[in-house]
């Protein structure tokens, strides 16, 4: 959940903080500060990700929308949104449909597992990567729609880059035993199954690699 604010128009009153301690709160969420509220929506705006869904903007304070991590934002009724009773129902037939959600522990863990593959993918170190994202499975057996795609982005990324060498290897120029230990070496790093599926660009590497064997012979 995040709750946003665009501006600081409302006088705070004494309460507790998220973590429980004495604070200057917001009249209308306590629990966090006005403060905080801005700091998301700057946040939300200035913020190009491209993992971002966009929120409409509303000329109405507050207005609450519930955010898939597919399709569009649906927007909360104005009269609703006051009602925690509706929104809860809401929140519900949602959570239904994307899938099951992730526990607070293994959400630890599934996030730090998603950074470890994004610092490797950085780094070219394709194994890593994708042990990072294998390891997902030990905590979450069936990943729900927006784990999913999080994990599909990842994938995709080096199905990409790995992609780009093998393209190099079928038109380059160097002798064809270095551009077939090239492509043999980053086959066997991708050779790592992610929720029972390989990258399917090893197969085509493994493909190519049998035609240059059958060429040389």
């Amino acid at each position: 959940m995040l709750i946003a604010h665009n501006e600081l128009g409302h006088d705070p009153i004494e309460g507790k903080d998220y973590e429980g301690k004495k604070a200057r709160v917001c009249p209308l969420y306590p629990g966090m500060t006005c403060r905080e509220h801005v700091d998301a929506a700057v946040d939300i705006e200035t913020d190009r990700d491209e993992e971002l869904v966009q929120v409409p903007f509303i000329e109405l304070c507050p207005n609450s929308w519930l955010v898939p991590p597919h399709g569009a934002p649906i927007r909360i009724a104005e009269a609703d949104q006051f009602v925690a009773g509706k929104i809860e129902k809401q929140v519900k037939a949602l959570q239904k449909e994307l899938g099951k959600p992730v526990s607070v522990e293994a959400y630890a863990q599934v996030k730090n597992a998603l950074g470890q593959a994004d610092a490797a993918i950085d780094d070219e170190t394709w194994t890593k990567a994708l042990r990072a994202l294998a390891g997902i499975e030990a905590h979450v057996k069936q990943p729900h729609t927006a784990l999913t795609q999080l994990i599909g982005r990842r994938l995709a990324d080096i199905e990409e880059q790995a992609g780009w060498v093998l393209e190099d290897a079928q038109e380059g120029d160097e002798p064809l035993a270095e551009r077939v230990a090239t492509v043999t070496a980053l086959a066997k790093a991708l050779d790592v199954a992610v929720y029972g599926k390989k990258p399917e660009i090893v197969a085509t590497m493994q493909a190519w690699l049998k035609k240059q064997a059958r060429g040389s012979k």
